[in-house]
């Protein structure tokens, strides 16, 4: 056998984080959302600048504040798979948000593709690194090897 065998228990318990992650969103608890990072992060959520360390958990909190202060949010999560390698796992999924405007009750859904890298802290597992990017329609690829592929309804590439 190769390597350590897979930990249910640790996948469990990152499921458990990802549950307080979608928690905070929807409670609009900041403090709640950074416990489950680690102290010093990598954060590339999309349309942000990227932000590294102390650095990112400010920002994060500063971005959040804002958006809890002018939105309503329903964050639901979709995990595909939570990989533990030891102290240190992956997983990915999406992220489907609706923000509801606390001023107009409009409402705005969007859906992430995300990855996290999560380390293991005293016996508890945080997120190390984020990426995330909005989901965009499919498209067919060309058929023929070298001609480009249609961008939009406007035509080709």
């Amino acid at each position: 056998m190769c390597g350590p065998p897979v930990s249910r228990e640790d996948q469990e318990k990152i499921s458990v984080a990802k549950t307080e992650y979608r928690e905070a969103y929807n409670t609009g608890d900041v403090e709640r959302l950074l416990s489950v990072f680690a102290p010093a992060f990598t954060d590339f959520s999309d349309g942000e600048p990227s932000f590294y360390g102390e650095e990112a958990r400010r920002a994060l909190r500063l971005r959040t504040e804002e958006l809890f202060r002018r939105y309503s949010v329903e964050l639901f999560v979709i995990i595909i798979n939570i990989v533990v390698k030891g102290d240190f796992a992956y997983d990915w999924g999406w992220h489907k948000v609706r923000l509801t405007d606390r001023k107009t009750g409009e409402a705005a859904d969007t859906k992430y593709r995300y990855f996290e890298t999560w380390q293991k802290e005293n016996h508890a597992w945080k997120i190390s690194y984020i990426i995330t990017n909005k989901e965009l329609p499919p498209r067919m690829l060309p058929e023929e090897a070298g001609r480009p592929a249609e961008v939009g309804a406007k035509g080709a590439a």
